[in-house]
């Protein structure tokens, strides 16, 4: 069963003969035109029944042309991801020189332990970044075990 919607405010004129006749509208003055007001008159082919051109606008109140409000979606939180790796990416250049610098690939392990448990961070990114954080601490222990056993004592 289809519904037929509701004539518009133009269709009840239509169909109601008006009972006035309005006046035609009466040209504008020559200085009012001369002044560079481009105003048009209702003959101009405007079928907006005499109307002025500052006259309201019909607006249907109704219908499919109404877009009910949706809020903006919230922009997403800055990625961890990036940072993990680009850290766990140091520490493990820096594992490879000394063993010193093991707290940066500590700081890498971690990161990429926080972006691993956000749900917006990119999986892929912060593994890689987690497996390069853990191979640095690997390297820089390494480095401290061998630099320790050098040591004379005595």
């Amino acid at each position: 069963m289809t519904e037929v919607p509701p004539p518009t405010r133009r269709a009840r004129k239509e169909d109601v003969a008006p009972a006035v006749e309005l006046p035609p509208v009466p040209p504008l003055p020559a200085d009012v035109r001369a002044a560079g007001s481009e105003m048009t008159t209702p003959d101009a082919g405007d079928d907006d029944d005499g109307r002025l051109p500052t006259a309201q606008l019909e607006m249907a109140a109704f219908g499919d042309h109404l877009i009910p409000y949706a809020p903006p979606v919230p922009p997403k939180p800055p990625s961890v991801a990036p940072w993990a790796l680009g850290v766990a990416i140091i520490a493990l250049a820096a594992a490879l020189f000394t063993g010193w610098l093991v707290p940066i690939g500590v700081v890498g392990a971690i990161l990429a332990s926080v972006s691993l448990r956000r749900a917006h961070d990119s999986r892929r990114v912060a593994v890689w970044a987690l497996a390069l954080a853990v191979v640095s601490i690997a390297f820089s222990v390494g480095w401290l075990i061998w630099g320790f056993s050098q040591l004379s004592v005595g």
